[in-house]
């Protein structure tokens, strides 16, 4: 068997970018858009193991990973995550090469193709940082897919055709995520839904109670939420539940409020926090309240009590926990 004939030349390179991303629920639905996308990576890498010269030899199986974020962080997005994420879905990666789609169905060049049964994804939400930062959702993939040539065209040059996408008058599951104004587009970004960091308020209060006390001003916010993913034998990424960790800092240092620390971290607790943008995350001790009294640097630098609140929740829950 002759080595294969790579055709390479500088007039193939090629910018490595994502241009879309698309999910599909089953497969009689429609690829739909997971809106503005940014920090795209993808890697489809042989696995490899030595023989007894130590020659690296491939076992006919790709290890595929890819990671981006979404930048479209609205209460939409991070509802539909559970569903996102629920090892069901197919997914369909846009390059910076995607020939156009059009009514045939053909090969497609430019475009990557997974499908639920061999790659799974999970999602991280990060709020950090103030109002010129944006709120993201990192999605990362993982999964195994068998090497055959197959598989190798799904995968590089799915077949496609537009009527494979959402069209402007579907109600597909991740409808409302894209805005469509042509059909079987698939759907474009929806600049409103990407959001700001930045608290404006933040509220602490006993479990279950009804009198928050305002913890103001504050600084330094971190808030995230992270997918605890499993995996099964074929390596997919399959959550169920997500780590919360939050922390900020209390900039007003009364004495009298500091000899009130002890009693508030030994409490459980209800913590409301309200970012810049509306959004409201709500959590009824489903997390902790840890305290740090911090006289740090000279006086150009306040000193500080710092927050920090963790705990585990179903990703179910991620519904009730964001309003």
């Amino acid at each position: 068997m002759a080595f294969p004939a790579f055709t390479g030349g500088v007039s193939n390179l090629r910018p490595a970018a994502f241009l879309a991303v698309y999910v599909k629920p089953s497969a009689a639905g429609l690829w739909q858009t997971l809106g503005s996308i940014s920090g795209g990576v993808l890697n489809v890498k042989d696995f490899a193991s030595p023989d007894s010269l130590g020659r690296n030899r491939a076992i006919n199986a790709h290890d595929f990973t890819a990671k981006c974020k979404m930048m479209q962080c609205a209460l939409t997005e991070i509802e539909l995550l559970d569903t996102i994420c629920n090892g069901a879905n197919d997914f369909l990666f846009k390059l910076s090469d995607a020939v156009a789609i059009t009514s045939g169905s053909v090969a497609s060049a430019g475009w990557v193709r997974v499908n639920g049964a061999s790659v799974g994804v999970k999602a991280n939400i990060n709020a950090d940082g103030d109002p010129s930062n944006y709120m993201s959702i990192e999605l990362e993939w993982q999964g195994t897919i068998l090497k055959t040539y197959a598989n190798e065209i799904s995968l590089y040059t799915p077949s496609l055709q537009d009527t494979n996408f959402e069209a402007t008058s579907s109600g597909g599951t991740f409808h409302a995520i894209g805005t469509y104004t042509a059909t079987n587009d698939g759907g474009s970004p929806t600049l409103s839904h990407q959001t700001p960091c930045g608290v404006s308020t933040v509220t602490l209060d006993i479990a279950g109670g009804s009198a928050p006390v305002t913890i103001s001003p504050i600084t330094n916010a971190k808030i995230g939420f992270d997918m605890v993913a499993q995996q099964d034998g074929l390596r997919r990424f399959l959550p169920c539940s997500m780590d919360i960790n939050i922390e900020y800092d209390w900039m007003a240092t009364l004495n009298a409020d500091l000899l009130l620390l002890g009693n508030a971290s030994g409490l459980e607790v209800k913590a409301i926090i309200t970012m810049l943008s509306g959004l409201v995350i709500t959590l009824d001790n489903q997390v902790g309240i840890e305290t740090n009294f911090e006289v740090s640097g000279d006086m150009d630098k306040n000193r500080i009590v710092r927050f920090t609140h963790q705990g585990k929740v179903l990703q179910s829950s991620l519904d009730g926990i964001v309003s």
